[in-house]
């Protein structure tokens, strides 16, 4: 009985792990491809406010905690204005950048 129990907690700690893998995973895939990664993917907005609320729900996919604002910056690409915001995690250090067009951007 001692030795099913032992197998039932070693098969429970290979499936956590693997868990977690994969959603790391996810998460990783999801902040190289997802909304804004690219410029030629950049969230359009309307105001700055959304660009706030969009970063503010980023997470680093390397350890999940949230990314604080390194950054950030103005770039011109094929007739439309981009806001480029470079986002930092103070765990691991990952950093990626996220695009948004501000070419409808409200004055």
């Amino acid at each position: 009985m001692t030795e099913l129990l032992f197998v039932a907690a070693i098969v429970a700690a290979v499936a956590a792990v693997a868990l977690r893998r994969l959603a790391k995973a996810r998460r990783r895939r999801a902040a190289v491809s997802g909304p804004g990664a690219t410029a030629a993917s950049a969230i359009p907005i309307r105001d700055f406010g959304e660009m706030d609320a969009e970063l503010a729900r980023r997470r680093c996919p390397s350890c999940g905690v949230r990314f604080s604002l390194a950054g950030e910056g103005s770039r011109s690409l094929d007739g439309r204005t981009l806001r480029v915001a470079r986002l930092a995690c103070e765990d691991c250090e990952e950093s990626v950048e996220v695009y948004f067009d501000t070419s409808a951007l409200l004055q």
